[in-house]
């Protein structure tokens, strides 16, 4: 072989290497490209997961005290029928959450020791329960020893009535119906004192 020929075969395949190379690190600013914008996805929805905790429902926040609860009826994971109003004139805690939801399991001993308490003063929670099959709630109550009343908001009736946005949302009412307070987020023993005592 002519030393002409030898040289561009030699340049074809350090031009073929080159390529091979260029398309290798090509790949790999792509892939970082891509994981760096995942990481920087996922980071902004936690975020904004976050930032909702904090959110109150502005429909009843703007005057509390002054804005009667809306009734409704659900069902118990064992079929009973359940409304809001079946408890007129006591106070009430209407607490949205799920089972998949790690500040609504956190909060639900506080909110059960609570209720054992002053269930004999004419307090009662009504734990509505979001968009969940009645064997997983069953189950998950029923492991957990809570005594409260679930219901089954199968269709989203309630959170889409009371305008609620993120889990875990509360409404306390009082014994006039009427909303006096909504904690979005975990509701703590210090809270339920301060807000739920008085009104019992």
């Amino acid at each position: 072989m002519s030393k002409t020929a030898t040289a561009r075969t030699y340049r074809r395949q350090h031009q073929h290497r080159n390529s091979k190379q260029s398309w290798f690190y090509l790949n790999i600013a792509i892939a970082v490209t891509l994981i760096v914008l995942g990481v920087g996805s996922l980071l902004w929805l936690g975020q904004q997961s976050s930032t909702s905790t904090t959110q109150v429902p502005n429909q009843f926040a703007q005057s509390p005290g002054n804005t009667s609860a809306p009734d409704f009826t659900l069902s118990s994971p064992d079929g009973q029928q359940i409304s809001l109003s079946d408890y007129e004139g006591q106070v009430i805690l209407v607490n949205l959450w799920a089972t998949w939801c790690p500040p609504c399991k956190a909060e639900m001993p506080t909110i059960n020791a609570f209720y054992e308490t002053h269930k004999e003063d004419e307090f009662v929670v009504l734990a509505v329960n979001s968009q969940e099959g009645a064997s997983t709630v069953k189950n998950f109550i029923q492991n957990n020893g809570f005594t409260f009343p679930v219901l089954l908001d199968t269709q989203g009736q309630v959170m889409e009535l009371y305008h609620v946005r993120a889990l875990p949302t509360s409404f306390i009412i009082d014994r006039n119906g009427a909303i006096q307070h909504i904690q979005t987020g975990e509701i703590t023993s210090q809270q339920l004192k301060a807000i739920v005592e008085p009104l019992l």
